[in-house]
């Protein structure tokens, strides 16, 4: 499975890039997968929160990621 991803923030400097192409092996991935092995692959990912978006629309961990999906990965926001 391919899945875009785009980092934003904070997030962007723990990975120290802006986007990255994952090719998955699994053929069914979900955003709580995703996160462990980000997590897996990016440690200081553990040390901080964030939210995940899937195509533009905010989704909770039990979502289901389709091929060609484009997910950002998003700092904790503040108002102002």
């Amino acid at each position: 499975m391919i899945l875009n991803t785009k980092y934003f923030g904070l997030i962007a400097d723990i990975t120290n890039k802006k986007e990255e192409q994952l090719n998955l092996e699994q053929t069914q991935i979900s955003v709580a997968s995703l996160k462990a092995f980000m997590e897996n692959n990016y440690p200081d990912l553990r040390k901080t929160s964030y939210s995940v978006a899937v195509n533009q629309a905010m989704v909770g961990v039990d979502t289901n990621l389709s091929e060609k999906d484009v997910i950002a990965f998003l700092p904790p926001f503040a108002g102002g």
